[in-house]
């Protein structure tokens, strides 16, 4: 454990400017959105499995802590969103891994942030200090998500055939192993995130917000078999990616490879464990028996 805070407080210290500021916040952003995604699957998840149980996690949410917690995570989710992008585009431009660009980038993505969860959390912290009516939410609202998944199709193909096409185009020849696939997977399913995730947050946290929802309300969407698809591939996409970005901080501060081992399985059966649970929620729900 002493060795665990040393490094974490050499971390902090190190004098590395904007780009390890912006590495922190990535990293702690990542941290605090799988913790809640973790939670969130669960909760949702009972909808199906103990309905009463999520009626009473709902009244959590929308207390003002949780509320206040909510408004925090989207600043997270957009910042992660965003800085992953300028990884990535550093990534496949390397040459732009330069001191000075790379904090050009990330002012911009601080500003970018900041200025995109400004009206988010206006919009969402109403509750706070206004009476707010919310508009029903209506069977027209499941057409967004035929959309979504539309685009995140094409969006996938797009990344298939640029990752193809570039793919020879490397100063360093680097084999494929399991490592060098997640490498991918976290490029490829970073992007993917930006609609998903996006969009989850923006309709859910924003536009409808926690005091709409109930169980009802996940009927209705869930009646619809594209929310169904947005929503597995947006737990399947997420929780992979959290899972595998929890175990590269790990290993940063682990260095007992037995140790790592079985950190590394006990996330795999977590992993396996927590889709299981939401996804068989999200595959079996029947709107003739769950709407109250």
């Amino acid at each position: 454990m002493s060795t665990f805070l040393s490094k974490f407080q050499e971390g902090l210290v190190y004098k590395g400017g904007t780009g390890h500021w912006a590495f922190i916040f990535h990293r702690i952003a990542g941290i605090a959105i799988l913790l809640f995604l973790t939670t969130h699957v669960i909760d949702t998840a009972w909808v199906y499995w103990a309905p009463e149980s999520y009626a009473h996690a709902v009244e959590l949410y929308r207390s003002t802590p949780f509320l206040l917690g909510e408004i925090a995570l989207v600043a997270a989710v957009l910042y992660h969103g965003l800085n992953g992008l300028k990884v990535i585009y550093l990534d496949r431009n390397p040459q732009g891994w330069g001191k000075a660009n790379e904090a050009k980038l990330s002012w911009i993505v601080f500003g970018a942030s900041f200025v995109l969860w400004l009206p988010a959390a206006f919009l969402m912290s109403r509750h706070l200090f206004m009476q707010v009516e919310h508009a029903p939410v209506t069977d027209n609202s499941a057409v967004i998500s035929y959309i979504n998944v539309g685009v995140l199709a094409l969006l996938g193909i797009g990344l298939s055939m640029l990752w193809g096409a570039s793919k020879g185009n490397r100063a360093v020849n680097v084999p494929m192993n399991f490592e060098t696939r997640m490498y991918r997977f976290m490029r490829y399913s970073g992007v993917m995130l930006i609609p998903l995730a996006f969009g989850h947050v923006l309709i859910k946290d924003i536009l409808h917000t926690v005091h709409v929802i109930d169980n009802n309300y996940v009927a209705l969407y869930w009646g619809s078999w594209g929310w169904r698809l947005y929503d597995l591939a947006l737990l399947g996409f997420a929780l992979a990616h959290g899972i595998n970005g929890l175990k590269q901080v790990l290993e940063d501060y682990i260095h007992n490879e037995k140790v790592m081992q079985t950190v590394r399985l006990a996330l795999v059966i977590a992993w396996l464990g927590i889709m299981l649970y939401g996804g068989l929620a999200i595959v079996l729900f029947s709107t003739m028996y769950q709407v109250y």
